[in-house]
């Protein structure tokens, strides 16, 4: 069983594949920005809950985190901006590197349903490690 937490409202139950596709490829800026301005799936097995934490910043794409290990995906690029989204209500500040497009963000959302855990198809790093805060 696994739950999806949207920007707002209740929980919903195993949502079927279309309705993922609906959220990953045809929800704008503005439903990210609604409550609390991410959303998470919660796979729970065996009284084990593995979370992968989500939302879109346009024009930059999908950030995902996968808790408790705090993981994001890393692309090495020449220069890391920082940007800011709101959540819940207060800045959090993530990598411009970690961002990735709508497909990647549905195959790895995807990959986390059926495996409990993030594909080696992409870099994943600890968010402390990458230095990208300068001037905050």
């Amino acid at each position: 069983m696994f739950l999806y937490y949207g920007p707002t409202g209740a929980p919903v139950e195993n949502p079927g594949e279309e309705w993922m596709k609906e959220i990953f490829f045809h929800k704008d800026e503005d439903y990210w920005k609604q409550g609390n301005g991410e959303s998470s799936i919660e796979v729970d097995e065996d009284w084990e809950t593995e979370s992968l934490v989500f939302f879109y910043h346009k024009p930059y794409g999908f950030f995902l985190m996968r808790y408790p290990d705090f993981l994001v995906p890393f692309k090495k690029v020449e220069k890391i901006e920082t940007i800011k989204h709101v959540v819940a209500g207060a800045p959090l500040y993530v990598p411009s590197c970690s961002y990735v497009d709508r497909h990647q963000a549905y195959e790895i959302v995807q990959h986390f349903l059926k495996t409990k855990s993030i594909p080696d198809s992409v870099e994943w790093v600890e968010l402390r490690t990458i230095d990208f805060q300068q001037g905050l």
